[in-house]
């Protein structure tokens, strides 16, 4: 009766976890004769631990990555170009708590997409929220929303995680509306919320994506103010592994 009267409490605490595994932990607190203030460091401890875990799980799911990669994967002697003290640099997450940007240029396959959600993962790691949404979901979530006439409902979505991640920017033009849209979230998140960008169009290019060189300037305006942009030249990953396989030619014969 005084364990079912203790389980109850312990849940209205949102101890779950101690809720659930009393009986085990009394059990073994009997055998081993342990102190008061050992078994309450012990059950304080493990509390934490579940529920730390438990947080972390909903901020990746909530993040929406397509995949789960982190900086160990990446092969930074494959990308010359690229500098690994800018990149180590920002997975110290000092960036986010100071509302600055990271933007990742280059070609397809160089690995952008790759270090975005490196970067992401190490934040969400660290306790914060991510977002990470494709050009595609940027312009499919826009059309809903304005059909539903729910754009600003949207803007603030988008605005609320401590860091979001925009992939592909540039992979094709923006209609009017989502360009609107960019520009709103990047206002609203500019020196507040930190974010990253991979493109595959240069600064210079970005008026054709947004259709509009005014609009353009003024995003990037307030992107590059506080931001660090990591221009990647290399070669693809993608057509390297197809290269080693022999897939793709490494040279085109005539």
């Amino acid at each position: 009766m005084m364990n079912e009267l203790l389980i109850d409490r312990l849940r209205k605490l949102g101890w779950h976890h101690t809720a659930n595994q009393l009986d085990s932990v009394l059990e073994d607190v009997s055998k081993d004769n342990v102190s008061y203030s050992e078994f309450l460091h012990t059950i304080v401890l493990q509390e934490i631990e579940k529920q730390e875990s438990g947080q972390l799980e909903k901020r990746m799911k909530q993040a929406k990555l397509p995949y789960n990669k982190t900086i160990h994967d990446f092969d930074f002697t494959f990308q010359p170009s690229l500098s690994e003290k800018q990149v180590k640099e920002t997975l110290m997450c000092r960036f986010i708590s100071n509302g600055e940007n990271r933007i990742l240029l280059g070609p397809p396959g160089v690995g952008k997409t790759h270090l975005a959600i490196s970067f992401a993962v190490e934040a969400i790691t660290k306790g914060y929220t991510a977002l990470f949404l494709t050009s595609d979901d940027l312009v499919e979530q826009c059309r809903k929303a304005n059909e539903k006439g729910t754009l600003h409902r949207l803007v603030n979505r988008w605005s609320r995680p401590d860091i979001l991640i925009i992939d592909e920017v540039g992979y094709f033009p923006f209609e009017e509306l989502t360009a609107n849209v960019f520009f709103q979230v990047v206002s609203k998140r500019y020196e507040k919320g930190a974010m990253v960008l991979t493109s595959n169009k240069s600064y210079l290019d970005w008026g054709n994506v947004f259709g509009d060189e005014v609009l353009a300037t003024a995003v990037l305006d307030r992107l590059l103010h506080h931001a660090i942009t990591f221009n990647i030249k290399g070669d693809s990953y993608r057509l390297r592994e197809k290269k080693k396989a022999g897939i793709y030619p490494a040279k085109l014969t005539t």
